[in-house]
């Protein structure tokens, strides 16, 4: 029998929350390790702790976690460091799956990119962002990305900055449009929700940062990957040699639905997201075929138990010696 392989996903901004993984950082020593390593690279050069943002005792779960100078780095922390935590468990990839700020995660454990080269340049994004571009932010809408091409009025006041599934995509607006585009959409009965986050990545909304990033950006050699990443930018395997690489990552829209048809997995595969939120899991689900052939898993959940859920998915998908 034909074994699947593995795939690692890693998503972007929306999926982060106050007190992520809180019992994880207690409990798993590799997580720790990791979130205290990068922690303290993000205290050293910007002067902030990412874990006091996180877990601040002060802040009830559900508080905002909107500030990007700390969500950036938080995202790629906790899901590197939740990678990781896996990998100590004997969970192995054969594949990385990475959306937006997923792909430098996936990335940097794929070896493309160094940890610290990943994390700084993430940190660093935020500044260049506040500089040039006006507020907006990503709207995520319970329907494909016909409605935007087909809706006149969406088409006006917003961007389509990524196609989730066949049910899902996401558009991008100024602060000022994000009201309409919700009250267009709830005016054709669509569900739909503004992300926390104050830009809106994926469109020509951060253009004016493109200068900024791309000459940070430049600072990175990308290096052949250890482990294959599939890109929800370029729909299939990224090549570390593309020009333009990094910043493409940031500011083209995201396709999952294309990169789920990949013919690297025709076959199934196991798919263990290891994002915050668990929302590429649900994405997955649509975009791929049910059947013995295709797994997935959950890693981490905002109601706890995370600890436990990475020894059983470890379990889990163990292959026989």
């Amino acid at each position: 029998m034909k074994v699947r392989p593995v795939i690692f996903c890693f998503s972007g901004q929306g999926a982060q929350y106050r007190h992520m993984a809180r019992d994880l950082l207690a409990q798993d020593r590799v997580f720790r390790a990791w979130m205290e390593e990068g922690d303290a690279l993000v205290r050293d050069g910007f002067g902030f702790s990412v874990l006091d943002e996180i877990y601040d005792p002060d802040a009830p779960p559900a508080a905002p976690f909107d500030r990007l100078e700390a969500t950036h780095p938080a995202l790629f922390m906790v899901q590197y460091a939740a990678a990781k935590a896996m990998m100590a468990r004997g969970l192995q990839p054969d594949l990385m799956l990475g959306v937006s700020l997923g792909e430098f995660v996936a990335m940097a454990l794929a070896g493309v990119i160094g940890f610290e080269e990943a994390l700084t340049r993430i940190a660093r994004q935020p500044a260049l962002l506040h500089e040039t571009c006006i507020r907006g932010g990503l709207i995520s809408v319970l329907a494909g990305d016909a409605l935007w091409r087909d809706d006149d009025v969406l088409a006006q006041i917003s961007q389509l900055a990524g196609t989730g599934s066949g049910q899902n995509c996401v558009l991008a607006a100024t602060d000022e449009a994000i009201p309409r585009v919700l009250a267009r959409l709830a005016e054709r009965e669509i569900t739909a929700a503004a992300l926390p986050v104050p830009y809106g990545f994926h469109s020509s909304l951060i253009d004016p940062a493109a200068p900024a990033c791309r000459a940070m950006f430049a600072e990175i050699t990308p290096r052949d990957a250890a482990i294959p990443c599939l890109s929800a930018c370029f729909g299939e395997v990224l090549d570390p040699a593309t020009p333009d690489l990094l910043w493409r990552i940031v500011r083209d829209r995201m396709n999952v639905m294309q990169v789920c048809r990949s013919p690297l997995l025709s076959e199934g595969a196991d798919y263990i997201d290891l994002s915050p939120s668990g929302a590429l899991a649900a994405l997955i689900r649509q975009n791929t075929a049910p059947g013995p052939g295709r797994r997935i898993a959950i890693t981490l959940s905002p109601m706890g138990g995370n600890a436990g859920r990475f020894d059983s998915v470890a379990r889990r998908f163990a292959r026989a010696p």
